[in-house]
């Protein structure tokens, strides 16, 4: 329960954050620049409707037998986007010095999440019943994250996959996967304060 409270928290902060970060330049910056925040919203929104989809009992719905608000969120731990996608003026320890913000690196990162992300839910929905009503949810998020890899020009080839997500059992399935989509909608956050960060062009001020 405790664990449940901080993620709480943390995700009103995080999304409460990614709103009050302005996109000021959208008018001035190239029409595909407009597509990167559209489209990363739009993941980000499809991710809050299938996490805070209320459960109904006795219904073969995503997350049935457990209550996913009560695990804790993993997210991807073979890239740094959260680090290397932080604003340079964000970064305030005393004894480090500033590291300047890389467009390159943030935006290669956030390319990489989004695969992996990608590739884990192609390989779920593909040992599931296609028309069962989960299926159709995850395919919402799968759908958002092929739209923001194909519409956003500023958004890099994604490098090899490390670590491929692979099934064991149902039960457990589903559970790894509410952590991991979780873990994702909080990387999410982070994907839209980026690429609206970019898009303005705030990294060359």
């Amino acid at each position: 329960m405790y664990g449940s409270v901080v993620y709480a928290l943390v995700l009103a902060l995080l999304s409460r954050a990614a709103v009050a970060t302005p996109v000021r330049a959208t008018q001035s910056t190239p029409h595909d620049h407009a597509h990167c925040t559209t489209y990363a919203r739009g993941l980000l929104s499809n991710l809050k409707l299938v996490l805070d989809k209320p459960e109904k009992t006795g219904t073969k719905t995503l997350f049935h037998g457990f209550n996913c608000t009560d695990l804790e969120a993993v997210v991807n731990s073979n890239t740094q986007t959260a680090s290397v996608c932080q604003p340079s003026q964000d970064v305030k320890c005393s004894d480090q010095k500033t590291s300047p913000f890389s467009k390159t690196e943030c935006l290669q990162n956030i390319a990489n999440d989004l695969n992996y992300h990608q590739s884990m839910l192609t390989e779920y929905v593909s040992n599931q019943k296609l028309n069962s009503e989960s299926i159709k949810e995850l395919n919402s998020i799968t759908n958002s994250i092929l739209n923001l890899q194909q519409h956003c020009k500023l958004l890099p080839k994604p490098e090899s996959l490390k670590d491929k997500w692979s099934p064991k059992n149902s039960f457990e399935d589903r559970k790894d996967l509410c952590k991991q989509l979780k873990g994702f909608q909080l990387r999410t956050i982070t994907i839209n304060r980026a690429i609206g960060y970019v898009c303005a062009g705030e990294y060359r001020k």
